[in-house]
């Protein structure tokens, strides 16, 4: 998503148009410095394109390996975005990077109202419109013809070096064009490229199983360019995929799903020695597609395409802590080091069992009842932690609609509890709530499940738990 300094009067969609033409043909080349001037590349026809397969539309486990730390994240939770990290744009004009439809013609007029957080999710959704927005600073551009998500955390999250990582869902079809991207902190001074810019994630429908990564600079008078790529070997459209950069001071690694690794950026430029700021957003057309007519964009009237985050992470090198003791975290020794709540006395629906057997061991909890309705927390408190911000994870297999189902944490009995709900896993998956901040030295931690109707199909089983200080 290349940025531009928009001086009013300048040309600059064509400039931009230039500094773009060879995007497409990043990903092919090891180490490749672009010069414009070059023409897009022909859209694949339908018979052509990759076919899309089914995928796992829940989170996917990530590790970040041996000596990594996690310094800041946003799980999006709750029902709205975090103001603290993040700022909405509300215009095709963007304020700090100083330019009309972000330097590369796009099509779309971001706003708020397609900018949501729900089920665990931001949601940045496009949608055609007949209201022919635009911004008054960008009068000679024409009106947009699609509304759309557009965010960045300048100001609020800005960081140099580290390892960047999302967890994305980005929309099949012609004319997408979701990204996940840096630009550098000091933009607003120096200006595009010369601030730099770092595409972790771009997706092109005529490349549809690619995630496609470059980097942008200035250096000798001119922009420079680098970029790779990574294959999955099926459309990465339409289900969830971890994009990440691994970014030192001499060198960047781009990783698809943490295991697929695209070519070695070897550097030394200022612009990637400074604090960069992360931005998310969902494009339509533009000069990477070639500037294509509002008509040809895969998005029918009345119809949406959305690009879904889970959540973004930044780790800085260095040991994580490790996990806080628990008693019993495995279920293995029956109910040892648990307690467990009812209001309505239905304790006996948490029990350690060996049914279907654990995720590692022979036990997990189970909460259950044979067709009967019940409430339980099953809990275990923790006493003598360092004051810090910890979170709570756990494996998870559930079935059925439950009214209540959550994994959460809470600083003292009273208190109010930090949680995830429970989704449905026919598959052993790690779940963890948002962060809670300890002062007081105390921690509760467990399950709290609600079956206000019996089923004795539904249930829940849960495994090794950890207790992880940030």
């Amino acid at each position: 998503m290349e940025e531009g300094g928009y001086v009013p009067g300048e040309p600059l969609e064509r400039d931009m148009h230039k500094r773009h033409a060879l995007r497409s043909m990043l990903w092919a080349a090891s180490s490749l410095a672009l010069v414009g001037g070059c023409s897009p590349e022909p859209e694949l026809s339908d018979a052509e394109a990759l076919p899309l397969v089914t995928q796992e539309q829940g989170e996917r486990a990530y590790d970040p390996g041996p000596g990594w730390n996690l310094a800041w994240q946003d799980d999006f939770t709750g029902n709205s975005l975090n103001s603290a990290n993040w700022t909405v744009l509300t215009s095709n004009f963007d304020p700090v990077t100083n330019n009309c439809n972000f330097g590369t013609g796009e099509l779309e007029f971001p706003r708020a109202q397609n900018v949501t957080v729900a089920g665990g999710k931001l949601i940045l959704t496009a949608q055609r419109t007949a209201d022919a927005p635009f911004d008054s600073r960008c009068a000679g551009y024409g009106p947009r013809s699609y509304y759309s998500g557009r965010i960045h955390s300048k100001g609020k999250v800005e960081r140099r070096y580290g390892k960047l990582v999302a967890s994305i869902k980005v929309p099949s079809g012609y004319g997408m064009w979701p990204a996940f991207w840096t630009l550098g902190a000091n933009i607003s001074n120096v200006g595009w490229p010369r601030s730099g810019e770092i595409d972790i994630l771009e997706w092109h429908s005529n490349d549809a199983s690619w995630m496609k990564s470059a980097a942008h600079w200035f250096a000798n008078g001119a922009q420079q360019s680098w970029g790779t790529g990574a294959n999955r070997g099926y459309s990465i459209a339409d289900g969830f995929h971890t994009y990440e950069v691994e970014w030192t001071a001499n060198r960047m690694i781009f990783r698809l799903d943490g295991e697929i690794r695209g070519n070695e950026f070897a550097h030394n430029e200022a612009a990637f020695q400074q604090n960069h700021y992360i931005l998310l957003n969902l494009a339509l057309g533009g000069n990477w597609y070639g500037h294509p007519h509002p008509d040809a964009i895969a998005l029918p009237w009345g119809q949406t395409k959305t690009m879904e985050v889970e959540w973004v992470r930044w780790y800085q090198p260095g040991s994580t802590p490790p996990p806080a003791s628990l008693t019993n975290a495995s279920f293995e020794n029956g109910m040892t080091g648990w307690a467990t709540w009812s209001p309505n006395g239905t304790e006996a629906a948490d029990f350690s069992e060996t049914y279907n057997g654990g995720r590692t061991g022979a036990y997990h909890l189970t909460h259950w009842t044979n067709g009967t309705p019940f409430e339980v927390w099953t809990y275990q408190p923790v006493s003598g932690l360092a004051s810090g911000t910890y979170k709570v994870r756990a494996w998870v297999r559930k079935n059925g609609g439950f009214d209540l189902s959550r994994l959460q944490a809470k600083t003292c009995g009273e208190c109010a509890p930090v949680f995830t709900d429970l989704g449905n896993h026919g598959d052993w998956t790690m779940v963890e709530t948002p962060p809670i901040s300890v002062t007081g030295g105390h921690l509760e931690l467990g399950f709290h499940t609600r079956a206000t109707s019996g089923n004795s199909a539904h249930f829940i089983h849960m495994d090794d738990v950890e207790l992880i200080r940030l």
